[in-house]
């Protein structure tokens, strides 16, 4: 049967406990590029994602949102508001 030395257990031929090694954590984190989207009413209301805020593409998404929201709903506010991948996920 094999049998695993623990180095923390005392044994007969290990009286003392050998010591731990130290862990180094690095703390550096990659920064992740900040997206933009689309909502309406707090909703995302497409898939596309865009690099600044004043895009030409979003700022059209967020114009026709906006159409459609006082045309056929009650007039929600449409927004180009940072990603947030908890709020804004595509289900």
């Amino acid at each position: 049967m094999f049998q695993r030395n623990n180095p923390m257990k005392k044994t007969k031929s290990n009286t003392e406990a050998a010591p731990a090694a130290p862990q180094v954590r690095s703390e550096v984190k990659e920064a992740k590029p900040v997206r933009f989207v689309v909502v309406r009413d707090g909703y995302r209301v497409s898939d596309k994602e865009y690099a600044t805020d004043n895009d030409e593409v979003a700022l059209n998404e967020q114009n026709f949102w906006t159409r459609v929201a006082t045309n056929h709903s009650y007039g929600e506010p449409v927004e180009i508001v940072q990603f947030d991948s908890k709020k804004h996920r595509v289900w």
